[in-house]
């Protein structure tokens, strides 16, 4: 039972979604901290009439997410992919992987994790990185091109390599769908780390099964897991981890630096730094 005057709370992840409830336990309640990036299982608009301060852990799993999707793209461009069902088949089958400076990638979702996912390409060498996001004004200096909403549908065929990191919202639900899909490449890989409510997930299965020599790695689906028998289960190339991407072992270290920062900010009365805007 919390003290209704508790007036800090850190929340682990998304173990309690509930607002409402919790303005019922604690209501002189202040500051609610997440240890994580996304916030849309969250009523943000009832925190905010509330005048609650809302933080998260923005940033922390940047970097992992970023080396999940390095090691996502190796799989397919050096055939791993394959390699792995050869070995288990028994068969010897030579082939010739691709270098990393030869492949663009485009990267949906340039914020945070879209621009440290570009600084991580970029230094193991790979080509072009293109970026998409609301605002280009906003966009990493690291990206060697902006490619609007418009251009996705047309352009998104030029990439080798597509990642998507869009965050849920209301604007990004289905946003890459079968008017996107349908363009891309015939060898390409496809890796989601945003949400998977982003995707269009049967589309993907049907541009997928089309493409044999493409590639789909993605750690959120809609829902997780995905039940028996959907269609990117029935995919041969869809490679399916269970929303792990940026879960290593010392995320929780650094999770804790971030809200111990911010509780000495706190009780000095400074401004907290990830503070989210309120709708």
């Amino acid at each position: 039972m919390l003290d209704p005057q508790t007036e800090v709370i850190l929340i682990r992840g998304g173990f309690w979604t509930d607002m409402e409830r919790l303005l019922e336990l604690a209501p002189g309640l202040r500051w609610v901290h997440v240890n994580m990036a996304g916030l849309d299982h969250l009523n943000l608009k009832l925190l905010g009439e509330r005048g609650v301060i809302l933080t998260n852990s923005q940033g922390v799993l940047d970097r992992p997410i970023a080396e999940f999707v390095v090691g996502a793209v190796l799989l397919w461009s050096k055939g791993l992919h394959q390699s792995v069902l050869h070995t288990q088949q028994g068969h010897w089958s030579p082939r010739e992987p691709l270098s990393n400076r030869s492949m663009s990638t485009l990267i949906l979702g340039a914020g945070g994790i879209g621009t440290e996912c570009a600084k991580a390409l970029k230094v193991m060498g790979f080509g072009t990185v293109a970026g998409f996001r609301r605002d280009p004004r906003r966009l990493d200096t690291v990206f060697d091109e902006y490619v609007s909403s418009e251009q996705v549908p047309e352009r998104i065929g030029d990439f080798d390599v597509v990642v998507c990191s869009l965050p849920a919202a209301e604007s990004t639900e289905n946003l890459v769908n079968e008017r996107f899909l349908k363009n891309l490449g015939q060898a390409v890989v496809f890796i989601n780390v945003g949400r998977g409510s982003t995707v269009d997930q049967v589309a993907l299965a049907d541009a997928l099964s089309e493409r044999p020599l493409s590639l789909a790695v993605l750690d959120v689906t809609e829902p997780e897991p995905l039940p028996t028998g959907h269609p990117l289960l029935q995919c041969r190339n869809v490679v399916i981890s269970p929303h792990m991407a940026g879960e290593t072992v010392e995320r929780h270290d650094n999770f804790s630096r971030v809200f111990i920062d911010n509780l000495g900010r706190y009780l000095e009365g400074a401004p907290l730094s990830d503070r989210t805007q309120m709708y």
